[in-house]
């Protein structure tokens, strides 16, 4: 298999973290790309000291680390790859993931180390894609969740963009975090003319929810499953991905009970009690 790896570096300090990551590829013939708001000499020497070809680019800081990728896909032949690997620098934070919270470098650790840990769990990530043509898209199972039906976001936002780009979607799990192994051919709609840069508007200096980025940091991960794949949770922490199994078999077994969401192709909002399905208008 063939692998484009695109890291966008805006925390330059980060770059050793990325090349000691990017030093466990193995087993496959991998080209890097990276992108930086303002190219770095010093970067781009400890780039080449893991991977002497290296494409560096310099893109406009907008979209956080999404558009710089949307524009990546792009640029390259992207049929020469099978798979793709999005990887990118985040500042210091604190996330709270179905109440644990992910303090420090954590979150950005965690959606690292689920596939690039050390050399055994990267080729264990890749095999899983060569054994399983079904498999679309791998993250951390710890932040692969469902969007908030509650938010402005995730009930308008991104069903009205799904609709623009004719994607069918019925599978909304997404990537909160975008850092993923997803195979090459499911990003062929970023090449389109109709997702140009003048969408994603230049950063905030938070990074509160609602904007352009947000919605394509869904939008990503759902094109596996817009493309009939499916997505994978890759477990990091043990105690971590317990709890996510059982929370899950715990909502999937309430849900059944009484839940009203919205479900399908077309996004009807459904009233399920007792394992008996409503349909809502």
């Amino acid at each position: 298999m063939r692998l484009l790896v695109h890291l966008h570096i805006y925390y330059h300090e980060q770059t050793e973290y990325f090349v000691g990551k990017l030093m466990n590829i193995s087993g496959c013939e991998w080209d890097l790309y990276a992108t930086m708001s303002k190219l770095n000499p010093v970067t781009i020497s400890m780039l080449r000291a893991v991977k002497p070809d290296v494409r560096c680019f310099e893109v406009d800081n907008v979209g956080y680390d999404v558009w710089p990728f949307i524009e990546l896909v792009k640029h390259v032949r992207l049929q020469d790859y099978d798979l793709v690997l999005k990887l990118h620098t985040k500042s210091r934070t604190v996330i709270r993931i179905h109440n644990i919270p992910f303090k420090g470098y954590r979150w950005r650790d965690a959606l690292v180390d689920a596939i690039l840990r050390d050399r055994k769990r990267f080729m264990s990530v890749l095999g899983r894609f060569s054994s399983d043509p079904k498999l679309g898209l791998a993250c951390s199972d710890a932040f692969l969740l469902e969007p908030l039906p509650w938010s402005r976001l995730d009930r308008n936002l991104v069903p009205r963009e799904l609709k623009r780009l004719g994607m069918k979607v019925t599978d909304m799990h997404f990537c909160v975090g975008t850092m993923f192994m997803a195979r090459a051919c499911i990003f062929r709609f970023l090449q389109k003319d109709n997702i140009e840069r003048s969408m994603f508007p230049v950063n905030p200096e938070s990074h509160s929810g609602g904007t352009m980025a947000h919605v394509y940091e869904r939008i990503l991960s759902m094109a596996a499953n817009a493309c009939g794949y499916r997505a994978a949770g890759l477990s990091t922490d043990a105690l971590v991905s317990a709890f996510f199994l059982i929370d899950g078999l715990v909502a999937m077994i309430f849900r059944n009970i009484f839940s009203i969401r919205r479900e399908g192709s077309e996004r009807e909002k459904i009233l399920r009690v007792l394992g008996l399905k409503f349909r809502l208008q």
